[in-house]
């Protein structure tokens, strides 16, 4: 867990009773697209959020003592077929991705300002079509995955002019 929360935030946490909220953005060449995980829109900081329900999932994060990257999986289910070409004709490898938790109190006004603990890059877009509606699940990389790329600069005098 993120050692830099507030003092604010670790007590909805620990809260006998918690009403958390999950804040998918995605940023594209065509736009920004941005879910929640409720069911009406939701305006934060400025933007809107789609309300997606159980339509929107997000597989487990996992954290880990090593310095290492570690992916997700977003998948949104119940699009009509007819507009996967817009996710077909879409440029979305190394897109970022964001995911943010944050709390509801009981009258469903937000707590504290969401926490940011997933930041990365999009990487393989699989598409499931079911005739009606489609499946689409898109993997992201953590922002930490650039430390794993080799280098392929060298100390020649014309690297060294680039």
């Amino acid at each position: 867990m993120a050692r830099d929360l507030t003092t604010a935030y670790k007590a909805e946490i620990t809260g006998l009773v918690t009403r958390p909220f999950l804040l998918f953005q995605a940023v594209f060449d065509s736009g920004t697209i941005r879910f929640w995980n409720g069911l009406e829109p939701l305006v934060y900081d400025g933007n809107t959020y789609t309300g997606a329900g159980n339509l929107l999932s997000l597989s487990q994060i996992d954290e880990t003592t090593k310095v290492e990257s570690r992916g997700i999986t977003l998948k949104l289910s119940g699009i009509p077929s007819a507009m996967i070409a817009i996710a077909l004709a879409e440029d979305y490898q190394d897109r970022q991705i964001t995911v943010d938790i944050g709390f509801f109190d009981s009258s469903g006004a937000i707590v504290v300002s969401p926490f940011r603990f997933f930041s990365g890059k999009a990487d393989v877009m699989e598409i499931q079509d079911g005739g009606e509606t489609a499946t689409i699940s898109l993997s992201a990389e953590n922002d930490i995955i650039i430390l794993q790329r080799v280098n392929e600069r060298r100390r020649t005098h014309e690297d060294q002019k680039l």
